[in-house]
């Protein structure tokens, strides 16, 4: 392992660790995406200023539903590393309401489609986005009815955020999309490939090649018994698609950063899944790698838009879509336990005024 992953490595784990502890009643695997977060940045976390933002995010509590919480961490950690947290949720607000103005539906996913837009200092320029962005996602649900939803408002507005046009961002996907579907046929599902084309396609550059860089890595890691699976680890190595070194190189830092974290508590079989620490590996290799510098190629970089941003959001999205499910359906079971609860109280009360009245 290079002593710049292993530093990344330490970082994160440094980050999550002190988060955990802070936020304790979150649900764990967010610590470890605001951990990845600032590792991103390159920055130690600092509770004293995660606290003074959770009290002015706590301000404008009633923006944020029951839900949306589910973001909560990651936004504060954003909110922590722009400098003006104040400033920060009033642009991730404004955009958020552009946002559901154009008929989004409401849920977590557009709040972290909000910060993107802040994040990337383009708030003023939020219509225009949003119309690109409902461009890109028309024709996405023409092409792609079935496997088109609302998971892909964050990374359809990353594309949208990019200087490239929405027919050439679309004619990568479905390049990028053919191309990986005949080399991985019945081993990884549509919606993976959909969400790995979508990352390929936010730069220039040979699509082909992009592609072909994926096939190389992935099957190296086969070889060497990486549990990929069909979902966001396969995902993830989209981020490592312009990245200048051989797949053998970034296995073996993938595989190695894999086990320096697997001993770390927190991080260990029994406290996470292998594929989401793989995962996580496979972020962390590519920071150290250069994938969010300008030192890998200029047609690979385009405009303001880091590779790191990539990273970001395809992480937050990752665990929005691992533990969202899991909220809905705790809130659910609660009202209907609630529900339960007043009938047979109900019940209880009538037979209770019966049984009086007979006597």
């Amino acid at each position: 392992m290079t002593e710049n992953l292993r530093n990344k490595c330490e970082l994160f784990a440094e980050n999550r660790a002190l988060i955990a502890k802070k936020f304790m009643f979150e649900k764990s695997v967010m610590s470890i995406t605001a951990g990845l977060i600032f590792a991103g940045a390159d920055r130690k976390a600092d509770a004293e200023e995660l606290t003074e933002c959770r009290r002015i995010l706590n301000g404008h509590a009633g923006f944020f539903s029951e839900y949306r919480d589910t973001v909560r961490l990651a936004l504060l950690s954003e909110m922590a590393l722009s400098g003006d947290a104040e400033q920060y949720i009033e642009n991730v607000k404004a955009v958020y309401k552009k946002l559901h103005k154009g008929h989004f539906r409401d849920n977590s996913y557009m709040v972290l489609a909000a910060m993107l837009i802040c994040d990337l200092g383009k708030q003023d320029r939020a219509d225009e986005i949003i119309e690109k962005h409902n461009g890109i996602l028309r024709e996405m649900e023409k092409q792609h009815p079935i496997i088109t939803n609302s998971e892909d408002i964050s990374y359809v507005i990353l594309l949208a955020l990019s200087d490239r046009t929405p027919d050439a961002i679309l004619s990568d996907i479905h390049a990028s999309a053919d191309q990986l579907k005949a080399a991985f046929r019945h081993r990884i599902g549509s919606d993976s490939i959909q969400g790995i084309s979508g990352l390929l396609a936010l730069t220039d550059g040979d699509i082909t090649e992009k592609c072909e860089k994926v096939i190389r890595l992935y099957e190296t890691l086969k070889e060497r018994d990486a549990d990929i699976g069909d979902g966001y680890v396969f995902i993830s190595l989209g981020t490592l698609a312009g990245i200048d070194e051989s797949a053998d190189f970034l296995a073996d830092e993938i595989l190695e950063a894999d086990g320096f974290l697997k001993g770390i508590a927190g991080f260990d079989e029994k406290s996470m899944d292998k594929k989401h620490r793989l995962m996580f590996a496979v972020m962390l290799a590519a920071g150290s790698c250069g994938a969010d510098t300008p030192m890998i190629s200029s047609t690979f970089v385009s405009s303001a838009l880091g590779i790191v941003r990539a990273k970001q959001i395809i992480t937050m999205i990752t665990v929005i879509s691992n533990i969202l499910p899991s909220v809905i359906g705790a809130v659910a079971d609660r009202s209907k336990s609630e529900t339960d609860e007043d009938e047979a109280q109900q019940t209880e009360q009538k037979d209770a005024e019966n049984k009086a009245a007979s006597d």
